[in-house]
């Protein structure tokens, strides 16, 4: 998976994550949403053949750019959680 900066503002971050589908993006839009801090989050997908999908983040304070790192560290947590959960009821 790529991470490429669309377009950044001081407030603002389009951001496309090249490789990345549903099944990542709307639980890191819900974390992003999550945030007091933002006050807008969209996740863009556009044509489903042309374009890739982009996530839009809008901050009323913060910076953008450590509030998308820390919402994928906190699905990582949640997601290992879940993992070592599942472990220890198989095992």
């Amino acid at each position: 998976m790529e991470l490429k900066v669309i377009e950044e503002k001081e407030k603002e971050l389009t951001v496309s994550i090249i490789g990345a589908d549903d099944t990542l993006m709307h639980p890191l839009l819900a974390e992003l949403l999550k945030n007091e801090k933002v006050a807008e989050a969209k996740y863009l997908k556009g044509h489903p053949e042309l374009d890739v999908p982009s996530l839009y983040i809008k901050m009323v304070s913060g910076d953008p750019k450590t509030t998308l790192k820390k919402a994928a560290e906190n699905m990582n947590r949640e997601f290992s959680d879940l993992k070592s959960s599942i472990e220890k009821k198989t095992h």
